[in-house]
């Protein structure tokens, strides 16, 4: 049972960057609905990865204990209820739509209670990091609790599907994902960033704020009729520019602070700082959706190949070795590193330019998908496998 918990957290993040590389390139060839493929890469696979990283965050930043192993169980009922929702699209049973939503409600309840009661027993004040984990899950909550009723009101179910859908990727994924980034760029450069914390305290209403506000604007949006697009849109816009400061600060202070990490082989801080470009483009690909520029559609392979493939590429490359084998850090786990990091320059400047030409369709960017989420399983199981 313990190996089985230790690997959840690296098994979870090869299924996401698989999912990630391969979704996109499968909804032309038409195997699955789209909607199946989509919820295979964010509910299948980077639901449950985020509770188990937030699993083993949460201890670091309250200066507590590692995660207990009951705590096991979030992740798990959240993948459980992510396959029953693809299950629900693939095969159309009534039952798994109306359930899966409560079990992943359920899943984020039980964790959050745990990061509350961590927060209480801190030793100190801790890392205001753990504010962003916190706020993320409420954000999650707000987009589960959405499709949970939108059986119940199929009136409105546009609308709730447009709001679950932008809370859950800008507002779930993507605070847990810029608050996590301000703790483990410094990580991977291995020097410290005094203004760090400084950033997350102001930062967060900008980010989850302007989340929620964007969601809340697209719903509106997505309904003709019920309010005014000169209202909604305004909403919406409000929303996303607010959203975009804190990724647009960071990546500018990425680039100024570890400059020479940057260029330097050997270390994956490339593919975190492509991954904050990465949401950018996203950000604006949703909002020219906005104005019936582009296609909805077209921003969700480029979330997931601008964004998350490199994401989860950065951070498994630095925190896999760790994960697998915690304790002295020896050098197996300097190798492992390296293995991981091989080729992230490379990677940084093609995943986001993949996700660009797979958002207009075009058939090399689901080829870069594919290699990228290959690559990084490959060196994963490699590392998985290479321990002596």
């Amino acid at each position: 049972m313990g190996r089985a918990r230790q690997l959840l957290l690296p098994g979870a993040a090869l299924v996401t960057a698989l999912a990630a590389g391969l979704a996109p390139a499968l909804l032309p060839a038409g195997t699955w609905l789209p909607a199946a493929l989509w919820h295979l890469v964010f509910a299948v696979g980077a639901l449950p990865m985020i509770l188990a990283a937030m699993g083993y965050f949460v201890p670091v930043l309250t200066r507590s204990g590692a995660a207990p192993r009951l705590l096991a169980v979030a992740p798990l009922a959240a993948l459980a209820a992510g396959a029953g929702i693809v299950g629900f699209f693939v095969h159309g049973t009534p039952a798994l739509r109306l359930a899966a939503p409560w079990l992943a409600l359920l899943a984020v309840a039980g964790f959050a209670a745990w990061l509350a009661w961590r927060w209480r027993r801190c030793l100190g004040r801790p890392n205001a990091c753990l504010a962003w984990y916190a706020a993320a899950l409420g954000l999650l909550a707000l987009g589960l609790l959405a499709v949970a009723a939108a059986p119940y009101a199929p009136e409105h179910g546009r609308a709730l599907r447009a709001f679950h859908l932008h809370i859950n990727l800008l507002g779930f994924i993507g605070v847990t994902a810029l608050g996590t980034l301000h703790v483990l760029l410094p990580t991977v450069a291995g020097r410290p960033d005094p203004s760090a914390a400084a950033r997350l305290a102001l930062d967060l209403k900008w980010s989850a704020g302007g989340a929620f506000l964007l969601a809340l604007g697209t719903a509106l949006a997505s309904v003709p009729g019920a309010v005014p697009t000169a209202l909604a849109a305004p909403l919406a816009l409000a929303g996303a520019a607010a959203y975009a400061w804190p990724p647009l600060r960071l990546l500018s202070h990425a680039r100024r602070a570890w400059r020479r990490e940057l260029v330097a082989a050997g270390n994956t801080m490339p593919l975190l700082v492509a991954a904050l470009a990465g949401l950018c483009l996203a950000l604006g690909a949703g909002c020219l959706h906005l104005f019936g520029i582009t296609a909805g559609a077209a921003a969700l392979p480029l979330f997931a190949l601008a964004f998350l493939l490199p994401l989860v590429s950065g951070a498994a490359g630095q925190l896999l070795p760790v994960w697998l084998y915690p304790g002295v850090q020896d050098a197996w786990h300097r190798a492992s590193r390296k293995r991981l990091a091989l080729g992230a320059r490379a990677r940084a400047a093609l995943l986001p330019a993949g996700g660009v030409l797979a958002a207009l369709g075009l058939a090399p960017g689901y080829v870069i998908g594919v290699l990228g989420a290959v690559w990084l399983a490959l060196a994963m199981l490699a590392v998985l496998l290479g321990r002596r």
